[in-house]
């Protein structure tokens, strides 16, 4: 009986969550383009769609893990097209072997996502201003090294595992990608010491520092991270359009605050939601070409998701007041009243 009713306040608690509004969300919108939409059944469509959602469930994971800690990254799309026109480069033009291209593109992006934490320790600048000031300048110094022009030249492992499906043609391999690196992440923050040091970071550093912790290499670790994964999805960008374009990149930034945003994970840090940030990738992918299938001209894409940031921060905004006002009415009901 017990287990029942305990079965029963789990159930509950899903339906409010985020992850159960964005399932019924999402499945509302498929509703709709299947029956309105053109051709948005087909298997080019649905295949797009796996492709582009692993895609930002990579570029979420990369924001969600530096917004852990309380901080922001506006590097990641910048991070992102320094590793993809490295990595092309070296495996393309320069000839080196594509698995050591690989290695050196994603440790370069490692290294430059955690020099912004080291700027940011030694200097005392928020990470806004340390992170949007890096971004322009790798954005700057990989345009002039690549003098804007992009590189197609690549081994044909990187542009048939882009259109490879898994197992079926609707699917990309993509997926498997994402599936893979939002498990690692999700043991990292539910069984990890550094994952829950991140947490511990966002929710409070100054205690946390004084219980011991030396938050700045968490700070460091979180960065450096956010660049692998940047890094990633910039290789799955490479291998979905066949090349590295300098272009590649310059949308990630609102994509990878909303997905993350929406999915539960908080702004001011302390709390991170995988799972929803999975699901928040398919659902702003089947906005955008849901929209698409039903006609809507592009320039309105950039508007729709603007809109849905916003929705975004004002969710994130009521769960944090939903969350003090439970806080403080639990310290209410525990506090011990004097005898007279």
């Amino acid at each position: 009986m017990f287990n029942q009713h305990q079965t029963l306040a789990r159930l509950r608690t899903w339906s409010r969550s985020n992850t159960a509004g964005l399932l019924l969300l999402t499945a509302i919108i498929w509703v709709i383009c299947i029956s309105v939409g053109d051709g948005f059944l087909s298997i080019f469509n649905i295949f797009s769609i796996s492709q582009l959602t692993a895609q930002f469930v990579v570029i979420g994971l990369a924001q969600m893990v530096v917004l852990a800690t309380g901080r922001m990254n506006l590097a990641v799309g910048s991070v992102g097209v320094c590793v993809g026109m490295l990595t092309a480069w070296l495996m393309g033009p320069a000839g080196w072997s594509p698995a050591v291209a690989i290695i050196a593109g994603l440790l370069a992006g490692v290294i430059a996502s955690a020099l912004m934490a080291v700027v940011e320790l030694a200097t005392g600048l928020s990470s806004f201003i340390v992170t949007i000031a890096m971004g322009a300048i790798l954005s700057g110094a990989m345009l002039l090294l690549s003098q804007g022009k992009s590189v197609n030249a690549l081994p044909a492992f990187m542009v048939s595992f882009g259109a490879k499906g898994m197992g079926t043609p609707y699917l990309s391999l993509h997926i498997i990608v994402a599936l893979i690196l939002a498990a690692i992440l999700w043991f990292v923050f539910k069984h990890t010491t550094f994952g829950w040091r991140m947490l511990s970071v966002g929710a409070n550093e100054k205690a946390t520092h004084l219980s011991g912790v030396r938050t700045g290499w968490v700070l460091v670790g979180a960065f450096a991270l956010s660049g692998l994964l940047a890094g990633v999805a910039a290789l799955l960008e490479v291998s979905r359009v066949a090349a590295a374009l300098p272009s590649m990149g310059n949308t990630w930034m609102m994509t990878s605050f909303i997905v993350p945003v929406l999915g539960g994970t908080a702004l001011n840090g302390g709390r991170v939601s995988v799972w929803g940030t999975m699901l928040a990738a398919l659902f702003i992918e089947t906005i955008t070409t849901g929209l698409i299938s039903l006609g809507v001209t592009s320039y309105w894409l950039t508007a729709v998701q603007a809109f849905v940031m916003l929705l975004a921060v004002i969710a994130d905004q009521v769960r944090r007041q939903r969350q003090e006002r439970t806080e403080a009415q639990a310290a209410a009901t525990t506090e011990v009243t004097p005898h007279a």
